[in-house]
């Protein structure tokens, strides 16, 4: 092959080689181009409002994309975008791959900028727009949305001023307000008149007077010869453009000091109270009085002169009077607490209010309040009751009665107390003696309960049995305490744990005597005497009385076998019927004290007793009646005694006390 074949077969490959790489490269660029369209998303931005999409503007700020006219080409997951357009706010807005391919934005438009100020310049403008206050100062500036606005600016001195502003897009507005001053008048006069005007420094005239003046505040000052100068701020203002005063002058003052011994009296000048120092007219005649309860007052005359200053001293003396006391019995009296003597009694005491107390053992204390007086003599009477007394007159319920216990009047008569030689069963010591009274007594309707009991040893609650358990010195103990708390002598006189005698003549609670608790027992409100509290048939009527019934066999050996009172033990007290006269458990229950000592000598039975309470002493003290614990007949007879002194399950007591 010659050499120019050779160069032509070598010109061919190269041109062969060319084409196959211009055919790759083309195929490669395709496929990119091909990758790259599948990879791009394209979103359409539409912006609101209309005058924004004239001008509008996209760039992109962040990510993979570019905008060609609205269309947003973005690869990748997100970009952030910007739009923006002539006097709109720009918007920057996040576009997310996975949104949908029509985006719709709105531009806010940009705000106006108004700034207004007035001729002349004022500070305190009140500045409102559309009706509310805007802002306080010398002028208003601010940025505003496109719209109408009513704008007004007040100061008190001036004439309100209004305009109605327009703001566009983006405007910038500037104005000057020309203040209008107000147009007022001053009115001055003065009691008296002709007194010399001064305002602001400058003397204007004489009262009375009229004064054109514009809007503002004017310091006024009025002087005439002989009073105190009177000086005073007045604002004309376009709320009140007209002001006036009429000023009553006062005379030139003086200085009045009072120096007072006691302190803290009344201070009178010319009958009209007043304080030290105290500021008074000059020239004038003043009369100064001081006074104080208890004290006799005392007065002074004074004129003083113009800017004098003067002191006056008053020292007062005690008022005192005669008070005589006097009560219906001899009693303590008390004044403000302390003893002074005995009724009868006169005393000199200073005139204030004086508590008195009147106090005397065993009565109400009676209290008083009396004002002494120089010129009289005072007069305290006290009327002295027993607390009982008292509250009788009152109508209030006895302290018994608070605790449930309900008394009973009982008029004592003539009979013969123990039994007959005939009454079957009879004891040995049931002496007759012939007895009499000589006066009624009350005795309560029912034994004392555990709860009545409670009280007087300071505890609460309790229940309605009758109290057991206790000696004849507790139950003498608990009449004590009742009386006291009613205000009655104790009928008792203990020293110790011991009875030392007896107050006779007390209407204060006691145990009943022997004598009278038969009498109420088998004689009260009978015609004739009973052997028993029902009477004198030998039976029970069913649910006569609380006994030793049924209940209890095999515990003791006496009992009524064909009786069945519904307890085995204490009862309530009231749980049965109560005799004729209201009195409840006479025959049963428990058995109670009595006032009387039991002796083994026998009394002088052919003598006639009054009032008898036993004998003068003995052994220990006589029980009466039947209790839950007895089962014979002979055991509830009502002239049945048995003697004890210590506590006992079945031994409880009711109480009396003399009218």
């Amino acid at each position: 092959m010659s050499r120019i074949d050779t160069s032509i077969a070598s010109d061919k490959r190269k041109r062969k080689w060319i084409v196959l790489s211009s055919i790759v490269l083309l195929a490669l660029v395709m496929a990119s181009y091909l990758a790259w369209l599948f990879l791009l998303k394209g979103f359409t931005v539409t912006v609101h409002p209309a005058e924004a999409a004239q001008t509008q503007r996209f760039a992109v700020a962040s990510g993979s994309g570019f905008f060609i006219e609205n269309k947003l080409y973005m690869l990748g997951p997100r970009a952030e975008i910007v739009i923006s357009a002539d006097k709109f706010e720009p918007l920057q807005r996040l576009v997310l791959s996975s949104e949908q391919s029509n985006l719709s934005v709105t531009l806010q438009p940009m705000p106006a900028s108004i700034k207004l100020d007035t001729v002349p310049a004022v500070a305190d403008i009140s500045w409102t727009v559309n009706g509310q206050l805007y802002s306080q100062g010398p002028m208003l500036t601010g940025r505003f949305a496109p719209g109408e606005y009513q704008i007004s600016a007040e100061q008190p001195y001036f004439q309100p001023q209004s305009l109605t502003l327009t703001a566009a897009i983006a405007d910038d507005i500037a104005q000057t307000l020309t203040l209008t001053p107000v147009q007022g008048e001053l009115t001055l006069a003065s009691r008296p008149a002709g007194a010399s005007v001064t305002v602001n420094g400058q003397v204007v005239g004489k009262t009375p007077l009229i004064l054109p003046q514009n809007g503002g505040s004017y310091q006024v000052q009025v002087n005439l010869e002989g009073y105190e100068p009177v000086q005073d701020t007045i604002d004309i203002s376009y709320r009140q453009p007209k002001a006036a005063r009429d000023y009553f002058l006062q005379p030139l003052q003086a200085v009045l000091t009072i120096a007072t011994t006691p302190q803290d009296g009344v201070l009178l000048l010319n009958g009209k109270p007043a304080s030290s120092p105290a500021s008074i007219d000059a020239g004038k005649a003043y009369t100064v009085r001081y006074e104080k309860a208890g004290y006799l007052a005392q007065s002074q005359n004074v004129t003083l002169k113009p800017a004098e200053q003067r002191t006056l001293n008053f020292e007062l003396k005690a008022e005192m009077g005669q008070v005589r006391f006097s009560a219906n019995h001899t009693a303590d009296v008390l004044i403000n607490g302390k003893m002074v003597g005995q009724t009868p009694l006169t005393l000199s005491l200073q005139a204030l209010a004086q508590n008195v107390e009147f106090r005397k053992t065993g009565y109400r204390t009676v209290s008083r309040t009396v004002t002494p007086s120089q010129r009289q003599t005072q007069t305290v009477q006290a009327d002295m009751l027993t607390e009982f007394d008292a509250r009788r007159r009152e109508g209030k319920p006895l302290f018994a009665q608070t605790l449930g216990i309900n008394l009973i009047e009982v008029q004592l008569k003539a009979f013969t107390m123990g039994s007959p030689a005939n009454e079957a069963d009879r004891g040995r010591n049931e002496h007759p003696l012939n007895v009499n009274f000589s006066r009624n007594i009350w005795v309560s309707a029912h034994e004392i309960t555990e709860a009545q009991y409670g009280a007087f040893k300071g505890q609460t609650g309790g229940s309605a049995l009758p109290v057991t358990q206790v000696s004849w010195l507790d139950a003498v103990k608990f009449s004590n305490w009742l009386s006291v708390q009613e205000g009655l002598a104790a009928f008792y006189n203990l020293q110790g744990d011991r009875v030392v005698g007896i107050n006779a003549d007390s209407p204060g609670y006691r145990l009943l005597t022997e004598a009278e608790w038969e009498f109420i027992a088998k004689h009260n409100r009978r015609a004739a005497r009973t052997t028993y509290v029902w009477g004198s048939e030998d039976r029970l009527r069913d649910k006569q009385g609380n006994f030793a019934d049924k209940s209890v066999q095999g515990q003791q050996t006496f009992f009524f076998r064909d009786y069945n009172d519904g307890f085995a033990g204490k009862a309530p007290v009231g749980s049965f019927r109560a005799d004729r006269a209201g009195f409840y458990d006479l025959d049963g229950n428990v058995r109670e004290w009595v006032h009387d000592a039991y002796a083994v000598t026998a009394p002088d039975t052919t003598r006639q007793y009054t009032d008898y309470r036993g004998a003068a002493s003995g052994q220990g003290h006589v029980i009466k009646g039947a209790s839950y614990k007895s089962g014979r007949l002979k055991e509830l007879r009502a002239s049945i005694r048995n003697e004890g002194n210590r506590p006992q399950d079945d031994v409880g007591f009711r109480i009396a006390r003399y009218q």
